[in-house]
């Protein structure tokens, strides 16, 4: 008797023979009563007689059922769709002064043809994706031209670096390249050097003065890193499949936050997703979409091998002792994600969350005295648990000024609860499949706890969505996934208008992002954007300022402190002036308590008008009110930007800038 087994199956022997090429004919064995056949030595038998062969049927290839565009089946169809979207986004560009931007932002100025480039652009990405195998090389092309396409448009269009912080950061860079140490007491961030000791280093070794040339396309290279960073994450945690080209894709389109600019905050982030790659990849098991509950009294060993485990551990540790200096959130921030994944028992090593911790903390104590000394309660303890303060300075003291400023804030929170939905859907189809762990959403909420901290100026939920995005981009990514996944099962020919629309899911979820990101990112350029002249006069009163002598704006809307920091005071006006937007009242503060030199611009009467609702013709009654006061008057003038000086004993008599027309 035999019996049937993986490899071996009973003998049958009336079984039909595969014969190849020709047709399957069945073989006849003689039975035990036949009669033995003889051959005869000489002669030839009689041919038997041939069995009718049935002919065979040919089955018609089919053709291109109804509604089926042939063209998407061409492997260079998405390849072309990119190259027409690189055309139409080049071919829109144009320059974009700030005095022609308006509450709405950048978003209003942008050409038709550059706003057709990024759906195109997403077509392609998803026609790739769509392929039975996407190829690598174009899927990293069509990410690096969506890093242009979003973070590269301001650069493009704006006359030079925006943000008036990133050229502070300049100055800090350069105070410190010169004197080889930081100023003590002047400014919170000195506190977190490591930054501005790196670019230091820097421009002294490549032996240039200062950062400057750095900070216009300073945004293109920090959001490509962390993209980078985040299409690391997704194949550490998910595995080398769509998804994890989704996931920086969900980044990319959804980073709104803009603190990709030359800033502490853009390096910390890229060494967070630098930290978290190596941990879920090397020091993590199992993975977060594995359907395993872990228990941390019983962890198991990570499938990487042990010389991979001891240098992943040896890099985190690296990474957070080069946090700590750098910036005040994101140490804390790695330190709670991976005690979250040694808790839900995920990660190998039980010490190193502690340790990320510790050297946050132990920088914080002794290398941040000047920031906390004689503040400690009042800065620190005081607003712990206080959750109504941080929603209030972080959401509805913002929400005022013009109408279309309210539009883009208004954006800005439906694209961050857009990212959400999507996560919150990606993890409902995840626990439908039998994913028992709460880790994953757990770890998309946890950033959010910052919130019961500090308000962080106001900031909290902005930095509270950027530290939470590339967690959240993975179930978003995993959702998206699933609908590509079933586009490609339906078939043309049976539903061609189903399989249209669940394959469009994945390009209107991404191109509908990337729009929301387009019109939050450039929302705030009126008076984030500035020109050439606001820089020349800047730049002039700096450079004539004495040692001492101060040299202010309005508001923070002007390239301040990127030069001379420590030597020449250098703040805003309305720090110390309650009011700024009547008139008189602002005249009669400059006269009391005004510095030395006043820098008056075009987006800081647009910052005035945007959100604190000054009056039409602001600027010129502002002017007449200061010039009547005689104690001001014009001595830079370069096509509106101006600059005031005061007559005063340490000026008397203040000279107007040579070729100026003051």
């Amino acid at each position: 008797m035999s019996v049937a087994t993986r490899f071996l199956r009973p003998f049958r022997p009336d079984r039909p023979v595969r014969r190849y090429p020709g047709t399957n004919r069945p073989m006849h064995y003689p039975s035990p009563g036949d009669q033995t056949r003889y051959i005869p030595s000489t002669g030839s038998l009689t041919p038997p007689e041939e069995m009718p062969v049935r002919p065979r049927a040919v089955r018609p290839r089919p053709g291109p059922g109804p509604g089926k565009p042939a063209i998407l089946a061409d492997p260079f169809f998405g390849p072309g769709l990119a190259g027409v979207s690189v055309i139409l986004w080049v071919v829109g560009l144009h320059p974009v002064p700030p005095s022609a931007i308006g509450p709405i932002g950048l978003i209003a100025n942008l050409s038709v043809p550059t706003l057709l480039a990024y759906p195109l652009l997403v077509a392609a990405v998803v026609l790739e994706l769509l392929r039975y195998q996407p190829r690598t090389w174009f899927m990293s092309g069509y990410t690096l031209l969506g890093v242009v396409f979003v973070y590269g448009v301001q650069p493009a269009v704006e006359e030079i670096a925006r943000l008036p912080t990133a050229w502070l950061h300049s100055g800090f860079a350069e105070y410190i390249a010169n004197h080889g140490e930081v100023l003590q007491g002047y400014d919170a961030r000195f506190s977190w050097a490591g930054f501005f000791s790196l670019v230091a280093m820097i421009t002294k070794a490549a032996g240039i003065p200062n950062a400057l040339p750095l900070l216009n396309w300073a945004p293109v290279v920090f959001a490509g890193l962390m993209v980078l960073g985040v299409r690391a994450l997704a194949v550490s945690a998910l595995g080398n499949r769509r998804a994890s080209w989704f996931a920086p894709w969900l980044f990319l389109a959804g980073n709104w936050t803009e603190q990709d600019y030359f800033s502490p905050q853009a390096t910390a982030m890229v060494l967070m997703l630098a930290a978290l790659t190596l941990t879920f990849r090397h020091l993590v098991r199992p993975r977060l979409t594995e359907p395993v509950k872990a228990r941390l009294r019983v962890r198991l060993a990570p499938r990487s091998s042990p010389k991979a485990r001891l240098v992943a551990q040896g890099a985190v540790v690296l990474i957070a002792l080069g946090l700590a200096p750098t910036h005040q959130l994101t140490p804390f921030v790695l330190a709670g994600m991976l005690l979250l994944l040694l808790l839900f028992g995920r990660l190998w090593p039980a010490w190193l969350p502690f340790v990320v911790f510790g050297a946050a903390v132990v920088w914080f104590s002794l290398g941040a005295t000047d920031f906390w000394s004689g503040q400690l309660i009042q800065m620190i303890l005081s607003p712990l648990g206080d959750v109504s303060s941080s929603v209030d300075q972080g959401i509805f003291s913002r929400l005022s000024g013009d109408v279309g400023h309210l539009v883009v804030l208004l954006i800005r929170i439906a694209a961050s609860g857009y990212v959400a939905a999507l996560a919150l859907l990606g993890i409902l189809a995840m626990r439908r499949d039998n994913l028992k762990s709460w880790l994953l959403p757990t770890l998309c909420a946890a950033p959010f706890g910052l919130a019961l901290v500090q308000s962080y100026g106001g900031e909290v939920f902005m930095r509270c969505f950027l530290f939470a995005l590339p967690i959240m981009a993975l179930p978003g990514a995993i959702l998206l996934e699933r609908a590509l996944t079933e586009a490609r099962r339906l078939r043309w020919r049976n539903r061609p208008r189903r399989t249209m629309a669940v394959a469009a899911i994945p390009w209107l979820a991404l191109t509908v992002l990337a729009g929301m990101t387009l019109v939050a990112r450039g929302g705030n350029d009126a008076y984030t954007s500035m020109s050439r002249q606001d820089f020349a006069a800047a730049s002039w009163a700096v450079g004539q300022a004495q040692p001492g002598q101060r040299v202010d704006s309005l508001v923070n809307a002007v390239p301040s402190a990127f030069a001379r920091v420590g030597e020449v005071e250098q703040s805003e006006a309305d720090i110390y002036c309650a009011d700024l937007v009547h008139v008189p009242a602002a005249v009669e503060c400059l006269q009391e308590k005004g510095p030395d030199y006043l820098v008056l611009t075009g987006p800081q009467f647009a910052y005035l008008e945007i959100l604190n609702a000054a009056a039409p013709g602001y600027e010129q009654q502002l002017l007449q009110g200061l010039q009547a006061s005689r104690l001001y008057r014009v001595v830079f003038n370069d096509d509106g930007a101006l600059v005031l000086g005061r007559a005063n004993e340490a000026m008397p008599n203040p000279q107007p800038a040579e070729g100026g027309t003051g």
